[in-house]
């Protein structure tokens, strides 16, 4: 990706992860990602919750930081 349109998309992916990630860690937003991995079955549905919105959260800071340097140029 390159150009002046991939950096204006990546801040707003990064922007909507953030978003994701603040909602992700209400009480409310936690509580259907627990219902949802508990419905699935498999592992604790804690520990997928966490990774979940470990993922989210560090992607988000990964685009707006150094390694993406392209995604904060306007």
């Amino acid at each position: 990706m390159t150009g002046r349109d991939d950096a204006a998309w990546l801040t707003d992916l990064a922007g909507t992860l953030a978003e994701v990630d603040e909602f992700l860690r209400t009480p409310a937003g936690h509580a259907a990602l627990e219902d949802f991995y508990q419905a699935r079955g498999g592992l604790p549905a804690g520990f997928h919750v966490g990774n979940l919105i470990d993922a989210v959260s560090f992607t988000a800071l990964w685009l707006r930081g150094p390694a993406a340097p392209q995604a904060l140029r306007p």
